[in-house]
């Protein structure tokens, strides 16, 4: 069936540049015709767009008579200057996306985040600060923390959030016709047994990761810098005196897509552990090392009852379904469950942490505090039954339903994904605006278009995230059952998730296929090049530039590439200076 389907798809695509190139207007000798006064002197125009009858003044023409004289169809399709475009402006850019960390399950969710990266430069952007001011905020929560496996624990939660934690504080078994609870978060933090656990999980979680440095990574990324390079370096150099010969591949894929760059590199410093099935295999070994205190002392823990499992499914799926997907992209709906994991481990360490700075063993005593070396707490000060261990580890503070620094996080987040996404959006923009026609025209308006939407799929994403978590609230109450707010705020994330989603496709291939309109000539007609959606009625297009234009466009094309590059590399050194992952702790052989 192969051959059948490339057939279609080939006589689809011969349909299309036949349509495009029906009908195309020879704009050269059309101007010409009008410079030349063979149609009058009806319709011209200074490049500024005001009236004369001076055919020597005469550089543009009103979209009226261009329309007229001209004709309202396109410039001609050209296969050999489309294919050239393509692989020199878009191809690269594409090909970088094979450098973005997936990791998902479900191949849909793997696929899905590819639109959501390409729909939505700014929620890609966000969800990487995220990822690295979570690391760094992890390390900041347990800096007063002094108590044994606290290194691990900074290492481990901070590489288990692109999972989807379930943390499990304890579970009750009968015993005797008794219910018995036995502690299981308090028991992994505090039993001396367990130190095995953390080493083991540590050392299996930095298996080696194919989204890391390697020779494809650099040569992508080199790839499109020289691409890019060699664009600007064609539009300084090749500038007509044609208004629309100039700036094509700049103002387009050249600037809009240079957010791709950091993103990708933060991605690689990072090195993020988001293959679900290979964390999960890791978690299960080290889960069958874990122990549990008992009646009388430490124990096996019963199969299926951990401290840190990760959920494949959940009660409310429609609500989670972005939060059990792996991919970095997805940890904008993790980051308030993440946030809320790791409050219930280090608060539980806090308070084992006072108990021994006040040097209270597990077990209260006799026998007394054993002296450890200085460095970390003696085992002996670490046992006791299910009740004291339970005990040790509390009273957990009144916590905030949102977390630690959770908006301060948010809105720096928020701020670096905006000033990425309108930086590199706002520099393309900048280019095509002041290309004459200076306004706003087919190409700039697409770019608007695409970079507005852009920004509201990632606040109508966020906004499902928050409602999502507030949806949740009520397990952290003894309401038994959902209230009517939270069950109105579960109905609108899951509404809102799903059509932000839906824009994202819609805007990727609306992206997409701007640029291959722009490729194929079709904004070479009268309407675009004239302006009309910025200009209305005193739309002109301009037929050829003069000195000054040709100063003016390149001092906006060097403003527009400075504003795309300098924020590129401002947040490369942003992701960079922020992206130092926690030392790991030495391990003991």
């Amino acid at each position: 069936m192969a051959r059948p389907q490339a057939l279609q798809c080939l006589v689809l695509c011969l349909l299309i540049f036949a349509t495009l190139s029906y009908g195309s207007v020879n704009f050269p000798q059309c101007f010409s015709e009008i410079r030349n006064g063979d149609h009058g002197l009806d319709g011209l125009t200074d490049n500024n767009g005001n009236p004369t009858t001076d055919l020597t003044r005469g550089t543009a023409v009103t979209y009226k008579r261009c329309v007229e004289v001209c004709g309202g169809g396109g410039g001609a399709f050209s296969w050999s200057s489309f294919s050239q475009q393509f692989s020199a402006w878009l191809l690269p850019w594409l090909a970088l996306l094979s450098q973005f960390p997936f990791g998902c399950r479900e191949r849909w969710d793997n696929f899905m985040s590819i639109f959501l990266a390409l729909g939505s430069p700014c929620l890609a952007a966000y969800s990487l600060a995220l990822t690295i001011l979570n690391v760094k905020w992890v390390v900041h929560r347990f800096h007063n923390v002094r108590y044994p496996n606290k290194d691990w624990a900074i290492v481990i939660l901070s590489n288990l959030q692109h999972m989807p934690l379930k943390v499990t504080r304890s579970f009750t078994a009968a015993i005797n016709q008794q219910d018995v609870e036995y502690p299981l978060l308090a028991s992994l933090i505090v039993l001396p047994d367990n130190d095995a656990w953390w080493e083991k999980l540590e050392r299996d979680l930095n298996y080696a990761d194919p989204h890391t440095w390697s020779i494809a990574s650099v040569s992508s990324i080199a790839w499109v810098i020289v691409a890019y390079t060699l664009t600007v370096v064609d539009a300084f150099t090749t500038v007509s005196s044609d208004p629309n010969e100039n700036g094509q591949g700049l103002s387009g894929v050249g600037s809009i897509w240079l957010w791709m760059i950091p993103v990708t590199i933060g991605y690689l410093q990072l090195s993020p552990r988001c293959d679900a099935n290979r964390v999960e295999e890791v978690l299960t070994e080290a889960n069958r090392n874990s122990f549990v205190a008992g009646s009388y002392g430490s124990m096996d823990v019963p199969s299926g009852e951990r401290a840190i499992t990760i959920q494949r499914h959940t009660q409310h799926q429609a609500l989670h379904a972005d939060q059990v997907a792996t991919a970095p992209i997805y940890n904008y709906a993790r980051f308030l469950s993440f946030v809320h994991a790791v409050e219930g481990f280090a608060c539980a360490f806090d308070a084992a942490t006072d108990k021994a700075h006040n040097r209270i063993p597990v077990s209260g005593g006799p026998p007394a505090w054993r002296p450890g070396d200085g460095k970390t707490v003696h085992a002996d000060n670490r046992r006791g039954n299910n009740d004291q261990i339970e005990e040790y580890c509390s009273p957990l503070p009144n916590r905030s339903h949102w977390g630690s620094g959770v908006f301060t996080r948010f809105f720096v987040a928020a701020l670096a994904g905006l000033v990425l996404q309108w930086g590199t959006s706002g520099g393309s923009i900048v280019i095509v605006y002041y290309t004459p026609t200076v306004g706003f025209g087919c190409r700039s308006t697409a770019y608007l278009v695409y970079a507005g939407f852009a920004t509201l799929i990632w606040i109508t994403l966020v906004v499902s995230s928050f409602l999502a978590h507030y949806a949740m609230s009520y397990r952290f109450t003894n309401s038994p059952t959902q209230p009517l707010p939270q069950t109105i705020a579960e109905q609108l994330s899951i509404f809102l998730r799903r059509v932000a989603k839906v824009g994202a496709m819609l805007n990727a291939v609306w992206i997409l296929v701007a640029f291959l309109l722009q490729f194929s000539n079709f904004y070479d007609r009268c309407y675009c090049n004239s302006d009309v959606i910025g200009l209305g009625k005193r739309a002109h297009n301009v037929m050829v530039l003069l000195a000054p234009d040709i100063s003016n466009m390149k001092a906006a094309w060097v403003g527009g590439i400075a504003l795309a590059v300098v924020v590129t590399v401002a947040w490369w050194i942003f992701i960079t200076l922020m992206s130092n992952p926690p030392p790991r702790p030495y391990h003991v052989a």
